[in-house]
């Protein structure tokens, strides 16, 4: 029986490349003596160099034998163990548009050319490369808002999680297409959020433009007194686009939808930076295709679920924690992102229709932090009023988590990543002349009491 693996190598995240056939087709047996020339790179072209290419998001590149060449072992065991791609959902539940697929064929060859000393064959079977859009992966932005200074950061220590205002200047609404948030460094970004501030929000109003700002527990929720733009739609705080590794450019287009910004908005950037043990500066930007008009259905990027009650013991390997938001209107979902921090290890969703019918939209059976793939639904799903989103993650706090900074502490909710969370992003499809302030009604699920 045929296997197909979730695999991308080293791959998965979103880019622009070439159109490839369906990568689900049979294929042939691999050849016994595979080449780098005629058997691997056409799959390294397919599966890998999206990613593995000079100044992409992959530390090496295999766009040639000579870069290749020495990590054919490595190569062998990510593929066989199936620790990579960065692609976590359980193949078995639900359908996505940027699941990224090795066929047991695809494995079979990259084993065999890394166990047979890895030739590189003779240079006419090389096929043609593969030209890749360098830059923004959503074509030239119409509007481009950056940092209005470099941002110096230190050679090493913890940098917490910070916020920067950019006063945009928008002096029109406009409808929103496509945003893709470009790091200036990404050596130093982890992962990085640009934000709607719409009009009149108080969120961050005493902050300098600009600078860095560490928020409090607790303070990062917006301060609104929602009013009509002048176009109609209601402008709201909304999530315009997020970059971390797994999650590059976003379209807002599917449904015939597209996201709004009012005149008078601003752009909050929330960023997680890392140190690289050397002094590095950073000036990220967040680039705008606008839409040629407005459309019948607004796209928002939400918090769809949220529980803020985590309490986790030191040491507990298997703390465990739900979120429950209701629909208050009809809408669809379109996309979905998962976010923990260290001790999150496990993360699932599924919507409880409003006739008792239950639908599993998500399993991430082993969650990476330091890979929060966003999950692109093939198809929207309609979400009725009435319709509950449940959400379930597990926190492993013990030392046998590897990527655990403390198992001797408590951990509670917060935005630092030594903190933790329970968390789902969700692109969401509501009515244009809908209000999104009420679109969801939100509460925590009871959680265990904490071992003592």
């Amino acid at each position: 029986m045929r296997r197909v693996t979730l695999s991308a190598l080293f791959a998965g995240c979103v880019g622009v490349a070439a159109t490839w056939p369906s990568l689900i087709a049979v294929q042939a047996a691999p050849p016994a003596a595979p080449t780098f020339n005629k058997d691997v790179l056409p799959v390294l072209q397919r599966q890998c160099q999206e990613c593995h290419r000079p100044n992409s998001i992959a530390p090496m590149s295999f766009m040639t034998y000579t870069d290749t060449r020495p990590y054919a072992r490595a190569i062998e065991k990510a593929v066989v163990s199936k620790t990579m791609p960065p692609w976590f959902a359980d193949p078995a539940v639900g359908h996505f548009k940027n699941t990224k697929l090795l066929t047991d064929s695809e494995i079979d060859t990259l084993s065999a050319w890394a166990k047979n000393g890895a030739p590189e064959g003779d240079a006419k079977d090389k096929p043609a490369p593969v030209t890749f859009v360098e830059g923004w992966t959503i074509g030239q932005p119409d509007i481009i808002v950056q940092f209005p200074k470099e941002i110096q950061l230190p050679a090493t220590g913890t940098i917490d999680q910070s916020n920067l205002v950019v006063k945009a200047h928008f002096t029109r609404d406009m409808w929103v297409k496509a945003a893709e948030v470009r790091p200036g460094n990404a050596k130093v970004v982890h992962h990085m959020k640009a934000i709607i501030r719409p009009p009149h929000s108080t969120w961050l109003a005493t902050v300098p433009e600009g600078e860095l700002y560490v928020p409090q527990r607790g303070a990062g929720g917006d301060r609104t007194v929602p009013q009509p733009s002048a176009s109609g739609p209601l402008p709201v705080q909304d999530i315009l686009a997020k970059y971390n590794p797994g999650v590059a450019g976003q379209n807002f287009t599917v449904g015939n939808a597209a996201k709004f910004i009012a005149a008078g908005s601003d752009i909050v950037f929330e960023i997680h930076y890392t140190t690289t043990g050397k002094p590095e500066t950073d000036r990220s930007m967040v680039g705008i295709v606008l839409a040629d008009g407005p459309p019948p259905v607004r796209h928002l990027t939400v918090t769809g679920t949220n529980n803020g009650s985590i309490d986790i013991a030191p040491g507990d390997p298997n703390y465990e924690i739900q979120g429950v938001a209701t629909l208050a209107a009809d809408a669809k979902l379109v996309w979905v992102q998962p976010h923990q921090h260290y001790r999150g290890r496990y993360f699932e969703m599924r919507v409880v229709y409003p006739n008792g019918e239950i639908t599993q939209v998500l399993k991430v059976p082993n969650y990476r932090f330091d890979w929060q793939v966003g999950y692109e639904l093939a198809e929207p799903l309609d979400l009725p009023k009435g319709t509950r989103l449940e959400t379930l993650g597990r926190y492993d706090n013990s030392a046998a988590n590897r990527f655990n900074p403390d198992p001797t502490a408590r951990v509670r909710f917060g935005l630092q990543s030594n903190d933790e969370m329970h968390v789902a992003f969700m692109g969401v499809l509501v009515d244009a002349k809908a209000d999104p302030t009420t679109l969801f009604v939100r509460r925590p699920r009871p959680v265990p009491a904490p071992a003592q």
